[in-house]
């Protein structure tokens, strides 16, 4: 049985070695070698140049990667800073400054020493590298399905401050 085990899709072309594109058109063909059968992935300019007929081929498409946004971590200390300026009136307000404590924690922008309990709630200590002082937030409760949400309105709010702030300079 393991003789018709069929490789996995590569993330590049297997000649020339350069990686895919997301969602480039390419081919993946089937070669006898050796008494086995033998999975490659091509770019269409290597498919043109083949030296030998496969097996068995087909067109495909590379999986759709996402462009990353480039983090900004300085611009998101400073969304920190003003989200903690002032204790937080609303909820989703308290999520979104907890979520980005979560990730200067990442990027060792913030450090958790502690936790409280106050009012009912739990509360994070958190230590700040550029400043060495600590500062409190409420560690919310965030349900799965409002992850996406959070993550939207977050955006939302780091791209109006980050507007703003292009106005200011400009």
């Amino acid at each position: 049985m393991e003789d018709w085990k069929i490789e996995r899709r590569k993330s590049g072309c297997t000649v020339c070695g350069r990686p895919f594109d997301s969602e480039e058109r390419h081919l993946s063909a089937i070669f006898e070698a050796d008494g086995r059968f033998q999975r490659r992935d091509q770019c269409l300019c290597c498919w043109e140049k083949r030296a030998e007929e496969p097996f068995s081929f087909w067109y495909t498409v590379a999986p759709k990667r996402e462009q990353r946004r480039l983090e900004d971590v300085a611009a998101m200390v400073e969304f920190f800073k003003k989200l903690t300026a002032q204790p937080p009136q609303e909820e989703t307000r308290s999520k979104v400054a907890y979520l980005t404590a979560l990730l200067l924690m990442r990027k060792r922008r913030l450090k958790a020493v502690g936790s409280k309990t106050r009012e009912s709630r739990a509360w994070l200590v958190l230590e700040k590298a550029w400043d060495g002082e600590t500062v409190e937030i409420v560690d919310p409760p965030i349900a799965d399905p409002e992850l996406e949400t959070l993550k939207l309105e977050m955006e939302r709010l780091f791209d109006l401050e980050l507007g703003q702030e292009a106005l200011l300079r400009a």
